[in-house]
C-alpha cells in the first residue's frame, strides 16, 4: 500500500509540475537544479580543465554534482526513446563524418590546433548538451519545474545587479566601477572588465548576453501566475538588459518571445490584440507625420538592422564591415556543404577549411584577414549554427538535429496555457526552442545550455491537450 502511495504521489507531482515530497534529497535535487540554471549566464570564468571552448562555463562545474546526485538513485533514471534513438544516430554522423574525412582531419593543423583536437572539444560539447537535456528530462518527470523557474528568476536577477554595475563603471561611479573591476576578475576573467559601452553583463559579449535571456526569459516568468506582479520585474529586467546590450540578436530573439508571450496571454481575448494594434498604428502614424522625425526613425531602425547602431556606416571601420565578415564566414560553410553535402567537413573542422573557402571579395574585411592569418590566435568563426551544422555534420547531421528540436516545438506550441504550470512550461519551451532556432542565424556553438534543458523538459512534459479555458484552474 505504501508502495502504491508513493507512485501515486510521484505521478500527481509529473503532471501539475509540483515540487516533490520535501525531504533532504529533494530539497538538495532542488537547490542543484536551481544552480545549474544560474549557471548557464556564466561563460567568461577563468579556465580550470582542458575542456575547450567548455573551460570558461560554470556548467561545466555545477553539471557533474547535478549528474552525481542523479546517479544515486539510478533506478529512477529514465531515457526519452525517440530522443535517444536520434542521439546515438547524431553520434554515429559524427564519427562517420570523421571517418569519411579523416585523411583531413588527422593532418590538419591551424593556429595551433590540431584536427582531432578540435573534434575531441567539440564532441565534449555535443555530449555534455545531450547529457544536460537527460537530466532535465527527468528532473521534470520528478516535478522540479519551479526550482528551474526559481533559478532562471534568481539568474535574471544577478544579470540586473552585474548590469547595473557595468552601467555604473561607465560612468566612473565611484563604489559601482571599484566593485565590477573586481567582480569581473572572476566572472570575466577571459575578456577582462573593460568593453565597448553595451550591456554584456554576465556574459563575455552582448550577443551571448542574448543568448542566456532567450532561456532565463521564458523561464523565469514560468513560475509565476497570471496576474502576479512579479512578472513585471523580471519583464523589466529584460526590457532594459535586452535596450542597453544594443544587440540585433537580443534585439530579434527576445522581441520573438514577447510576442509569443503577447499572443498566448491575449489570445482568448481579441479584443485587447486588436486595441494594442490599433493603439500601435495610431503611434506609429504620429510619429510619421512629422518628415523630419520619419527620417530620423527610420534611418535609425534601418542602421541597427544593418550595421548594430544608430549611427550607420560611419561608425565601421574602412574595411571592416560586419556584414562582410558574416556573409563570408557563412558562404565559406555553405561551401563545405556543397562539397561534402552528406556528412560534412568534420566534427569542429571548419575552421581548419575556412581558408580554401573565402572568396577574394571578402579580404577587404581585415577580420577576414585575421581569420586566414596563422600566426593570429583568433579562430574562424561561422556566426550560424544552422549553416555549422550542415557543414561539418552535412545533410543527415542537420536532419537529425531538426528532428530533435521541432517535434517537441510543434507539440508544446498546441499545449501552451497560462493558466497552469504545465501549460506555462510548454509555452517556456516553445519560446526557448523557437529563440534557439533563431539564435542558430548568429551564433555558431552547441555550448547554449538552455536550449539543451528546455529540450529536456518538453520531452518530459505531458502531452495530453489543454483544457478548455472554462475548465482551467491554477496548480497550487
Amino acid at each position: 500500500m505504501d508502495h502504491l502511495r508513493e507512485a501515486a504521489a510521484m505521478a500527481l507531482a509529473s503532471a501539475d509540475g509540483a515540487a516533490p515530497a520535501s525531504d533532504a534529497k529533494s530539497r538538495t535535487a532542488a537547490v542543484l537544479v536551481a544552480a545549474a540554471v544560474v549557471a548557464t549566464a556564466f561563460n567568461d570564468l577563468r579556465p580550470l580543465l582542458p575542456v575547450g571552448e567548455l573551460g570558461p562555463t560554470a556548467v561545466i562545474y555545477v553539471f557533474p554534482l547535478l549528474l552525481l546526485h542523479t546517479l544515486t538513485e539510478p533506478e529512477k533514471l529514465a531515457f526519452p526513446v525517440l530522443a535517444t534513438i536520434l542521439a546515438i544516430g547524431l553520434f554515429a554522423v559524427i564519427v562517420a563524418g570523421v571517418a569519411a574525412n579523416f585523411a583531413d582531419v588527422s593532418g590538419a593543423y591551424f593556429k595551433g590546433r590540431g584536427g582531432i583536437g578540435r573534434v575531441a572539444t567539440q564532441g565534449m560539447s555535443v555530449v555534455l548538451g545531450l547529457l544536460v537535456c537527460l537530466m532535465f528530462y527527468n528532473f521534470t518527470r520528478r516535478g522540479f519545474l519551479e526550482a528551474m523557474s526559481r533559478g532562471a528568476r534568481i539568474t535574471l536577477l544577478i544579470m540586473g545587479g552585474v548590469g547595473l554595475l557595468e552601467l555604473g563603471s561607465w560612468y566612473h561611479l565611484p563604489g559601482l566601477t571599484q566593485t565590477h573591476n573586481a567582480l569581473a576578475t572572476v566572472i570575466h576573467a577571459e575578456s577582462g572588465p573593460v568593453y565597448p559601452q553595451r550591456l554584456r553583463s554576465t556574459a563575455f559579449e552582448v550577443s551571448y548576453a542574448g543568448v542566456v535571456l532567450a532561456f532565463v526569459f521564458p523561464f523565469a516568468l514560468l513560475g509565476l501566475p497570471r496576474g502576479d506582479r512579479r512578472r513585471l520585474l523580471y519583464l523589466a529586467i529584460v526590457a532594459v538588459l535586452v535596450t542597453f546590450a544594443r544587440s540585433r540578436t537580443a534585439m530579434l530573439v527576445i522581441g520573438s518571445q514577447a510576442l509569443f508571450l503577447l499572443w498566448f496571454s491575449a489570445r482568448e481575448r481579441f479584443d485587447r490584440i486588436l486595441h494594442g494594434v490599433t493603439v500601435a498604428v495610431f503611434a506609429a502614424v504620429l510619429l510619421t507625420l512629422n518628415p523630419a522625425t520619419r527620417e530620423t526613425l527610420g534611418g535609425a531602425v534601418t542602421n541597427l538592422a544593418l550595421y548594430g547602431n544608430t549611427a550607420g556606416a560611419a561608425r565601421q571601420a574602412e574595411e571592416n564591415v560586419s556584414n562582410i565578415t558574416r556573409l563570408a564566414a557563412i558562404h565559406a560553410g555553405l561551401s563545405m556543404f556543397r562539397e561534402r553535402p552528406l556528412l560534412g567537413v568534420g566534427l569542429g573542422q571548419y575552421g581548419f577549411a575556412y581558408p580554401s573557402h573565402v572568396g577574394a571579395a571578402d579580404y577587404r574585411s581585415w577580420e577576414v584577414r585575421r581569420y586566414v592569418t596563422s600566426a593570429d590566435p583568433e579562430w574562424p568563426p561561422i556566426f550560424s549554427l544552422h549553416v555549422r551544422i550542415l557543414a561539418e555534420l552535412g545533410l543527415l547531421g542537420y536532419a537529425i538535429w531538426c528532428a530533435l528540436i521541432l517535434p517537441v516545438l510543434w507539440r508544446s506550441l498546441p499545449r501552451v496555457d497560462p493558466g497552469t504550470l504545465t501549460g506555462r512550461a510548454h509555452l517556456a519551451v516553445s519560446q526557448t526552442l523557437a529563440g534557439w532556432l533563431l539564435l542558430g542565424t548568429s551564433i555558431d556553438s552547441f555550448n547554449f545550455f538552455g536550449g539543451w534543458i528546455a529540450l529536456g523538459v518538453g520531452l518530459a512534459l505531458p502531452r495530453g491537450r489543454a483544457p478548455r479555458p472554462a475548465a482551467r484552474e491554477e496548480s497550487p
